[in-house]
Parts: C-alpha cells; structure tokens; sequence
C-alpha cells in the first residue's frame, strides 16, 4: 500500500506540474546539469507539435510540464489529419515534430521544405507480423501482405526496407493490399493475407488472440534496434529565430526520454489523459511502452540513422539523394551535442 500511495503522488506531482529539480531526482541527474537556470530565456513561450496518434510519441506528451518549466507557457498540440500533415509541415503549422525517419526522409525527398533532424527519439516500436504460412521474411516472396493503408507512408517504407535488406523487390516481389488497418487485421484472420507490418496495437491485437508470430520485432532484432525509428525534428525559421527556445524544448522531450523509460505506466495514463488513446488500449499501449527502448538517444548517434535509412531507400530508388545530401542539408545536431555534454555523455 505505501509503495502505491508513494507511486500516485509521484504521478500527480508530475501532472500537476514537475519541478526541475524534481525532474532532476526521477532522472538521476546531479542539480549543478540543470543548465536551463542559467541560460536566458526562450525567445518564444509559445510552443506547438503535431497532435500524433501513434502512442509510441510518449515523450513529446509526458515533456509538458518540463517543458513549462523551461520557459514555454504555451504549448500546442496541434491536431491534422494525416493526408495533411506534410502540407502543414511546409507551411510551418508545427515548431517540433516527431516522426518516422525513413517518412520524413521521403516527403523531403518529394516535398523539400525546411526541415532539420534534431535529435532520435527512440528506437523500434514496429513489428512485421507473419501468417503460418511463412517462417522468414523470404517467405514472403509472391505472398500477399498489408503494409499500411496508404503507398509510401511509414509501414510501407519501413517494409520496403525490411524486405530489401533481405534480397527481395519490395516493388514487385510482394503483392499489396491498400487497406485501413481494421480491414487489414479482419484479412489477416481470415487468411487472406501472409503479413501485417504495423506500429501498435494493431499488431500487438494479432498476437493476443493467437494469430501470426512475430517475423520481425524492430525493438530487438539487428540491424533495426541499432537505429532510430522515430526522430526529432524542427521548422528551420523556427530553429533560427528561436536557438535558444529549441534547445530547452529539446532539453525538455529528451528528459522525458528517460522518464517514460523509467515508468512507462504513468506515461501511458497521461496519453489517455490527453486523449491521444482510449482507455481500451492500454492493455496493448502499456506492453509497447515498456518495450521500446527510449533511452537509446544517449547510446546512438543519429547520423548513423540518417546514413541507414537514406542508402536502404536509394536502393530501391524511393529517393535519389545520398546520405551526405540530406545531413548537409535537412540536419542541425549542434543542440543535441550540447545537451550530450551537458547530460555527461559522448556524442
């Protein structure tokens, strides 16, 4: 019973409002690294991010009120929906943002507009489920599967890559079907289709009822768990005009970084609390939470992501860019090299 009382007041003091040095004693952290004391002021105290469903986006939601402690007494969440999420990203709707990488890489390609990685948020979350009719991904060679309701989104690319690094086509080895994800999980029951690449819970739904085994799961298996699936991102006329205001924000999300690493369950009640999932889903939310390892943005170096995924997408000519071209155009690490050093850690 203490251990409970002493977990909700924890998780109401952080709702309420987490001190900084009460973010510093969850982190770890001695008081003398909360350099934001001495650093002047955001430029800006207005802050806005994409209003993303994908609840493996944790962080950005749990950082609220460190972010306020940073300066920001203004923070958005701004919902779009997902066909117009790229448009609204040219046309500078979000400061910060979060997304897949391969995705961002994509639309940069196809829609060049100025944005800069920041920072890898964390690695994994998707997982590429399998029928009993295939044992490897191989296997998948002239065998019908769903990788996202739309071409070219993230399941799509994160696919295309899988599939490739193993020796396939993805552009004519596998067959698709272009439907929502309900439909997809109903195909897959009934035998209709041989695989289902999906973030959660769609595949994590599969495998509660018996249906499918995991052919890849990106949290553990190589080469995927060694890079960022999801990465930081920010508006370049943002990130000039306000250096200092990105740098506390980003200060802000990568400690949140840690604390959704560190308690998972209170993460996942904040994302109902700001309806970002259903109360329903926390059974599935929950697990993927405690199974993605957000604490690798310390470990890993992002340009390693960049160079990854830029060389599997010009591969199968999804882009024409090599990795070179995108870091010298569309990344801005200086903020996360300070935040390292600040934090003790290399770069």
């Amino acid at each position: 019973m203490g251990k409970q009382k002493a977990d909700a007041w924890s998780r109401r003091e952080f709702l309420g409002g987490l001190a900084l040095t009460g973010a510093a004693a969850v982190l770890g952290l001695r008081p003398e690294l909360g350099m934001a004391a001495v650093e002047p002021p955001p430029e800006t105290t207005r802050l806005r991010f994409h209003k993303g469903k994908p609840a493996c986006w944790a962080p950005i939601y749990v950082a609220e009120p460190l972010l306020r402690e940073e300066g920001f007494t203004d923070v958005q969440y701004v919902f779009g929906p997902q066909t117009e999420v790229a448009k609204m990203s040219i046309e500078g709707k979000f400061d910060l943002n979060v997304g897949f990488s391969a995705k961002s890489m994509y639309n940069l390609e196809h829609q060049p507009h100025p944005l800069k990685y920041l920072s890898g948020l964390h690695v994994g979350c998707y997982a590429l489920i399998g029928s009993a009719r295939t044992r490897s991904v191989r296997d998948l060679k002239g065998r019908t599967v769903w990788a996202g309701a739309i071409e070219n989104d993230g399941p799509h690319l994160f696919f295309s890559a899988i599939v490739s690094y193993v020796g396939l086509d993805p552009r004519t080895d596998v067959n698709y079907v272009w439907v929502s994800k309900d439909e997809a999980i109903r195909l897959f029951r009934d035998g209709k289709i041989d695989a289902f690449m999906s973030f959660p819970p769609g595949s994590h739904e599969l495998m509660h009822e018996g249906l499918g085994h995991l052919l890849i799961d990106t949290n553990v298996d190589k080469p995927w768990s060694q890079y960022f699936c999801c990465m930081v991102t920010g508006h370049s006329d943002f990130i000039k005009k306000n250096p200092v205001a990105t740098k506390r924000a980003l200060r802000a999300i990568l400690k949140a970084n840690d604390i959704v690493a560190r308690d998972p369950e209170m993460a996942t009640r904040i994302l109902i609390e700001k309806k970002v999932i259903k109360e329903s889903e926390y059974v599935h939310t929950l697990p993927e939470l405690k199974h993605i390892p957000y604490n690798k943005w310390r470990d890993y170096n992002p340009e390693d992501t960049i160079r990854f995924y830029a060389l599997r997408m010009r591969d199968i000519g999804m882009i024409k860019s090599n990795p070179q071209q995108f870091m010298d155009q569309h990344t801005d690490w200086r903020f996360l090299k300070e935040l390292k050093k600040e934090f003790g850690l290399r770069w």
